[in-house]
């Protein structure tokens, strides 16, 4: 039998609780994916251009994947302002939001998320403008050409929410969305240390003890 040298059983210890708390860390999360895609979500809006459940102005045409291919096919809040939302069901950490807008209207606005539905955090402005790094195809009717915005955020600064709200904020133009595609993850659930681990640190440990004894003898 090889027994552990007196030295080695603190630093394998301290390896294994490594190990086992970063597996720990990662339960919880997934890979980031296309979440306007996963079901069970729903969608509300402030208002809609001939009242919501109207085909052609809809709050559901945002995550309808037509971006305008045959018609109109858009939220429309019928105003100047106004406001539309997804909820996911549950808290996601957005890696990625791309907003499709009809070209060429400019429609300024801002990205909110929010926990429940009530307070809403910022966490993004802009206005739609000829932006070639939309991942989906073109609208329709506008000569191949990607008009909206994008925006992304590194890795451990995505914000987290349930909702996330698009807001026209101002302009000359009524609110229009076409499209949303949201791109994100599970976010990590506090990590206690499980009963699991602890047994398998406890145990490693009870092995290092018993093999510095037999060193010794």
């Amino acid at each position: 039998m090889t027994l552990l040298p007196r030295a080695t059983a603190p630093s394998l210890l301290r390896l294994c609780a490594v190990l086992a708390l970063a597996g720990l860390a990662q339960q919880g999360t997934a890979a980031g994916i296309d979440r306007t895609l996963l079901p069970g979500i729903s969608t509300t809006a402030s208002s809609c251009y001939l009242g919501c459940g109207n085909a052609a102005h809809d709050k559901d045409n945002i995550l309808d994947n037509q971006r305008l291919v045959s018609g109109p096919d858009n939220w429309n809040s019928g105003g100047y302002g106004g406001w539309v939302q997804v909820d996911f069901g549950a808290a996601h950490a957005f890696e990625r939001v791309e907003l499709y807008g009809g070209y060429a209207f400019s429609n300024s606005f801002q990205l909110d998320v929010s926990s429940d539905g009530v307070s809403f955090t910022t966490v993004a402005s802009g206005s739609y403008h000829l932006e070639p790094a939309l991942s989906l195809g073109p609208t329709g009717n506008y000569a191949g050409q990607k008009y909206g915005a994008v925006f992304t955020w590194a890795a451990g600064s995505e914000p987290v929410g349930r909702y996330l709200r698009y807001t026209r904020t101002g302009g000359a133009d009524w609110g229009y969305l076409y499209e949303v595609e949201a791109v994100g993850h599970l976010p990590a659930a506090p990590v206690p240390e499980p009963a699991p681990a602890a047994l398998l640190l406890a145990g490693v440990a009870a092995l290092a003890a018993l093999g510095r004894r037999r060193g010794q003898r």
